[in-house]
């Protein structure tokens, strides 16, 4: 079966060509096929003209012959006054400068064509130099004493300018703004990643570099920054900053800071100010032999946390209770809370157990509650 498919029929008004295709021929001898490639004729219709872009084609080309020419007479008049002054190959060489100079702010604008805000700063530029170029231009006219000749030949750049500046304006699409600021966005991200795929390349090649001539040296700096990495992250995590809840001295004596407790797990500072300290001269009931000694002892035990006492923990341990904040819950939760149940509290965060420990803990409960009994 022939596979080229037959020819569909001609539209009127539509323009064709002939052209030459392939197609798959099979022949068969004593049941051996053999297949080739067979060329035929073929019509195919042919898309009517872009006159468009043959429009924009030439006047492209139109543009670059203008600038051609403007560089040719820019350089050779712009030469030919700098000649006195320097070499003619390094006057010639300045003289191209000029011309070149407003051409490279043209390709700058052609490159941000969509972002008129990014482009300013070349078009301004570009005039600029246009200025200088035709100046110099008439300049050399002037010195031979044919300013008109300088004036129309300055013209030339102009012209040269002037064709690609409309040339850009039928190229140039302002987008919308939203449009304008998403393609920025993606801008920023390309560039943030080549940016940092080129710092990582040269870290590596260093790296490369200092391994393969470092020798010992090198060794023994890696090994000494990862025995220092390996310490930091063995570190203990730093405890967060508990809340601090100032107690007030309840007794009067000599000038003392208020003690600061720091409260652990359920305990919390009281909501209610502290009661009102006993007067001075009376001694609590319950410790009536003590009572000469309980005013100078009270500022020590509260500002101590307990009196006698000194937690032998590490001094990174803030985040205990004194005895006297977990007496002063303790005692909140249940008035009647017995002494062995607040010795248990207090042992039960981490003090050391020592042997004036019970009555450290009796005398603390009874100066938060003054009408409590021994038990």
């Amino acid at each position: 079966m022939d596979e080229a498919a037959e020819q569909q029929p001609r539209i009127p008004g539509v323009k064709y060509r002939k052209v030459v295709r392939y197609r798959k021929q099979i022949t068969v001898i004593d049941g051996v096929a053999s297949t080739r490639l067979a060329p035929y004729d073929d019509w195919e219709p042919v898309p009517p003209r872009e006159w468009d872009e043959l429009i924009l084609r030439g006047v492209t080309g139109i543009a670059i012959t203008f600038t051609a020419v403007a560089i040719v007479g820019g350089t050779a008049s712009i030469g030919g006054l700098l000649g006195p002054l320097v070499p003619s190959a390094i006057a010639y060489g300045m003289g191209s400068v000029f011309a070149v100079a407003w051409l490279y702010c043209i390709g700058i604008e052609w490159l941000n064509r969509t972002a008129p805000e990014r482009a300013r700063a070349a078009k301004i530029a570009g005039w600029f130099f246009l200025l200088l170029s035709m100046g110099a231009v008439y300049a050399y006219g002037h010195t031979l004493n044919a300013p008109w000749a300088g004036g129309f030949g300055a013209c030339i750049d102009l012209v040269a300018k002037g064709s690609w500046w409309l040339l850009l304006r039928e190229y140039a699409v302002p987008l919308d703004p939203d449009v304008a600021h998403w393609v920025n966005e993606q801008e920023q991200k390309l560039a943030g990643r080549a940016l940092l795929t080129g710092r990582v390349r040269r870290l590596n090649r260093r790296e490369a570099y200092q391994r393969a001539v470092g020798g010992v040296e090198y060794q023994a700096a890696g090994a000494i920054l990862a025995s220092a990495e390996t310490a930091r992250q063995s570190l203990p995590q730093a405890a967060p900053a508990p809340a601090q809840a100032p107690v007030v001295a309840q007794a009067p004596a000599p000038p003392v800071a208020p003690a600061v407790q720091f409260t652990k797990g359920p305990l919390v500072a009281p909501a209610a100010p502290a009661p009102a300290p006993p007067p001075a001269a009376p001694a609590p009931p319950a410790a009536a032999p003590a009572a000469p000694a309980a005013p100078q002892a009270a500022p020590a035990d509260e500002q101590a946390g307990g009196g006698e006492e000194q937690d032998p923990a590490p001094p990174t341990d803030i985040t205990r209770p004194g005895i006297a904040a977990i007496c002063r819950e303790a005692i909140k939760a249940d008035p009647k809370v017995t002494d062995a149940a607040l010795l248990a509290s207090v042992l039960a965060y981490g003090h050391a157990k020592r042997s004036n420990l019970p009555d450290t803990v009796r005398r603390t409960a009874q100066r938060i509650d003054p009408s409590r009994k021994a038990s």
